[in-house]
């Protein structure tokens, strides 16, 4: 649709009136000028023509257009990749990846780019974009996250026309396997999947039966009870027993039994260790049954057992969500060891194991003797009538002869005037008036320039900007003469303390006046930590409560790790060493590394001097070195230095596997493609029917529409001609003498 509309310079009347003068001093010049009545026709003809278009030029003329686009709709097909898909599991039909290809060969596919705008995608762990060149296409993952990568994909086209989602897949999801029944689409576009292969009378199995996976803590205190969990699958074992051991440098420490009842099972084997002896320890589990294969029948893993270090003693009422974010941050930076401990239903205090389990007939006392254990007591959420006086007299004595004491925030805890009651009211550094109270809220937060002096904050804190505001907080009134105040707190426009810290004895006290400062745990504007600020906080704190464990260790050391200790084939595990020398001694160049391989090889390499990052974002000088494995099993790796004129040797031992193989026999999973289909409004099309998705799904075009407007007093060819019509009516002027 097209229209004209006028912007002129002066309003009409204006315009028409200066028209009307410049016509009236024209037309009077043609009667005193001149006497010919041909020649007046010809300049009036051109002057008129010429102010007609100077007066055209004047109103600004400009053409309306509307424009019409049509938006194709985008349709995205999701090719399962994974090595699934090249399982022969019936002679009689092609595999799954040919039917694939067969498929986007076909019309159902082929004919779609005409109307759609088509993106095609691979996945198996992960979810890539491909081009129309299918040639290249490999099944060769690993593993298949098929619900993940619909998600994925869904949100590629977020804000888009997304039409619908053709899915080709066996159905066979191995990251986070579930029931079809309790599966739902995880899109709003239709999604079609299609069959890949038809129904098949499986071959019979044989008995087969395997480690699947073994859950173990990677380092441990010596002494304490942790847990090893064995996950068992079988098929063609049901009313069977499988025996499972666990060994421990090729010796048989323990052994239980799993039954299975179904054709197809996976059972779970639970074992307790308690290691003794400080290093690394290697284990294996085994299968004691003729069904075990060899590569699937053994699993060897290794544990760090570290020396009993700094104890941290936790009190709360009753343990949050958080509580599981605040033992990872204490435990995972340092040699420490929390023991937290919970009021029971009987109202005493009983501990908790690393499991969150109750551990019965355990009790908690404020002696001198038994806090003598600890290197910290940290209170939470806890009310103050759930101690005696004396267990609070036994806690200020603690902190008077060096102990560390941390007070959190809460509805009940004991950052309120009811502290006052209590003998710990000497060491604190806030105060609490009678009208202090919690407050939920959103409260910003702010590092004072002390705090970011102090070592519970320091140069990483620097650099960020803004935190997350707190959700509660607990009202101080004032602070101790003697407090630092490292954090503080916006409430309705009134600064009150978050973080304070103060001295008290020959120990340290800080509080922390909020329960939600676990927000913390998200990345910041600004940081540069390995770590997030939370887990950060909280290492830092630990090493200001216990200043002389930081300062032991000032002799000669060799450390050799990896950062994990556990790989897959094709990874390239990194070897690293740091060496402690006394002062400021200089280090080796280089450091020889040798590696014992499970075949019993031996490979030498050498280590490089690198800098190397903490997990607190620390740079620290050190030696690196990748290594390539090409077997599964334990690795022993193994360096020597010369510190001081003597050598001294470290070892570090990490294991290799092999990635889980995805050909295991079993048919497409039918009835997840189907549930798919049916949650999301698709359509699962059989083998021979697969272009009645298109049937199916209705899609109307979207159309946009947009509005132009192009200026046509400045065109060329109106301008062009106003420039003619005057140069003409100069010419005839000129030719017959005229002014």
């Amino acid at each position: 649709m097209k229209e004209f509309l006028f912007s002129p310079v002066l309003g009409w009347v204006w315009l028409i009136l200066l028209a009307a003068v410049i016509a009236a001093g024209t037309v009077a010049t043609f009667f005193y000028g001149l006497r010919s009545k041909w020649r007046i026709a010809v300049l009036w003809t051109f002057r008129v023509l010429a102010l007609a278009l100077f007066v055209l030029v004047l109103a600004m003329p400009q053409q309306r257009r509307e424009e019409i686009t049509v938006l194709r709709p985008q349709l995205a097909v999701l090719v399962d990749t994974s090595e699934s898909m090249t399982d022969p599991v019936d002679d009689t039909q092609p595999v799954r990846a040919e039917q694939v290809k067969k498929w986007l060969a076909s019309p159902a596919f082929t004919n779609q780019f005409a109307d759609f705008d088509v993106r095609v995608f691979t996945f198996d762990q992960g979810v890539n974009e491909i081009g129309r060149d299918f040639s290249k296409l490999k099944f060769a993952g690993d593993r298949s996250n098929l619900l993940g990568a619909l998600r994925q994909v869904q949100e590629r086209f977020r804000g888009q026309p997304l039409a619908a989602i053709c899915l080709l897949s066996d159905g066979l999801e191995t990251v986070s396997p579930v029931k079809p029944e309790n599966v739902s689409a995880p899109t709003t576009v239709p999604v079609f999947t299609f069959e890949l292969e038809k129904p098949f009378k499986p071959k019979p199995k044989p008995k087969e039966v395997g480690i699947l996976n073994v859950d173990y803590p990677g380092r441990v205190v010596a002494g304490w009870d942790v847990e090893i969990k064995v996950s068992v699958r079988a098929a063609s074992m049901a009313g069977q027993t499988v025996l499972v051991e666990l060994w421990k440098d090729d010796r048989k420490q323990q052994e239980t039994t799993v039954a299975f009842g179904e054709e197809e099972q996976t059972r779970e084997a639970t074992f307790l260790i308690s290691p003794d002896r400080v290093g690394t320890a290697q284990y294996e589990v085994r299968l004691a049954d003729p069904a075990a294969k060899k590569d699937s029948g053994r699993a060897a893993f290794v544990i760090d057992v570290i020396e009993p270090g700094n104890r941290v003693l936790y009190i709360q009422n009753t343990l949050s969500f958080d509580f599981k974010f605040l033992r990872r941050a204490i435990e995972g930076n340092r040699n420490l060891q929390l023991a937290a401990y919970v009021r029971w239903k009987d109202g005493k205090l009983v501990s908790l194991t690393s499991g969150g389990r109750v551990a019965e007939g355990t009790s908690l006392d404020f002696s001198a003797n038994s806090l003598a254990r600890y290197s910290v007591v940290m209170i939470g959420n806890l009310p103050a009538d759930s101690l005696t006086a004396d267990d609070y007299r036994g806690i200020r004595d603690f902190v008077d002869k060096g102990g560390g004491l941390v007070l959190l925030g809460g509805s009940s805890s004991l950052l309120t005037s009811a502290i006052n009651a209590t003998p710990l009211r000497e060491l604190l550094p806030v105060t609490f008036g009678a009208g202090a109270e919690y407050r939920e809220g959103s409260f910003p937060v702010a590092i004072t320039d002390t705090g970011l002096h102090h070592p519970v904050f320091g140069p990483l804190f620097a650099k960020v900007h803004e935190f997350p505001p707190l959700m509660t907080l607990n009202l101080a009134d004032g602070t101790s003469p003697l407090a630092e105040v490292l954090v503080r707190a916006n409430c309705m426009g009134r600064q009150v303390p978050l973080v304070t810290a103060m001295k008290f004895g020959k120990g340290r006290v800080l509080t922390v006046a909020t329960d939600t400062i676990y927000v913390w745990r998200l990345a910041q504007k600004g940081w540069t930590g390995q770590m997030s600020p939370y887990d950060t906080f909280w290492a830092q704190l630990m090493d200001w409560l216990i200043p002389k464990e930081q300062e032991k260790g000032g002799g000669e050391k060799l450390e050799l790790f990896t950062d994990r200790s556990n790989y897959l084939l094709g990874e390239r595990p990194e070897v690293r060493a740091i060496v402690t020398l006394p002062g400021a001694g200089q280090g080796p160049s280089q450091l020889p590394l040798r590696v014992m391989t499970p075949d019993e090889k031996t490979f030498e390499y050498v280590m490089q001097a690198a800098m190397l990052q903490t997990a607190g974002g620390r740079q620290v000088p050190g030696y690196r070195v990748a290594i390539e494995p090409h077997v599964a099993g334990v690795y022993v790796a193994e360096t020597t230095a010369s510190i001081g004129g003597t050598n001294v040797t470290a070892q570090a031992r990490f294991v290799v596997s092999k990635p889980p193989t995805e050909l295991t026999g079993q048919p497409i999973n039918r009835e997840l493609l189907q549930r798919l289909a049916e949650t999301s409004k698709g359509q699962y099309c059989p083998l021979g029917e697969w272009d009645q998705w298109r049937k199916a799904l209705h899609v109307e075009e979207q159309h946009f529409s947009r509005v132009q407007l192009l200026d046509l007093w400045n065109h060329p060819l109106l301008l062009g001609l106003l420039l003619a019509v005057l140069a003409v009516e100069w010419i005839a002027r000129k030719l017959w003498s005229l002014p």
